[in-house]
């Protein structure tokens, strides 16, 4: 059974219409950054933790992330690092443990990426690298410290 042809018609410009209109939204769907958004090497200290460390030591650091049952050991707890170390934050042991280009062979082996490394740009400049490598850790060393428990 055919449709009368002005049903017809109707359909196929019911059709066209929702076509132009998926169209038109896909189209206005951006696959590059946004400018407003930022680079990682942009990332305020939060969301450097959110981003990179949230996922293993949970979002208030306390070592319950989300992937932390697949650490045998677990994942240490950040938020008290300052009460473990009689009230002072170890700012030079965190910054380097966050840093990672040093091993800590006592410590053994490390289940944590090497962010001084991760945080690299790929820049042909090592040294403006390195610059930018350590301020992202510096920052995040920052942010651990304001997110300590007495």
């Amino acid at each position: 059974m055919r449709m009368p042809k002005e049903r017809r018609s109707l359909a196929l410009m019911g059709a066209a219409l929702l076509f132009t209109a998926a169209a038109f939204v896909l189209s206005s769907c951006k696959t590059t950054p946004y400018a407003y958004s930022v680079t990682p090497y942009e990332y305020s200290g939060v969301r450097l933790y959110q981003v990179f460390c949230s996922s293993c030591h949970g979002l208030t650091g306390l070592g319950d992330g989300p992937v932390e049952p697949l650490f045998r050991g677990g994942v240490p707890d950040l938020a008290h690092l300052a009460a473990r170390n009689g009230g002072n934050f170890p700012t030079e042991r965190v910054r380097a443990a966050i840093d990672g280009r040093e091993a800590f062979l006592a410590h053994g082996t490390s289940n944590m990426p090497v962010w001084g490394f991760e945080f690299y740009d790929g820049s042909s400049d090592a040294r403006a690298a390195r610059r930018r490598s350590d301020e992202m850790i510096d920052r995040l060393v920052r942010y651990l410290q304001e997110i300590q428990v007495p």
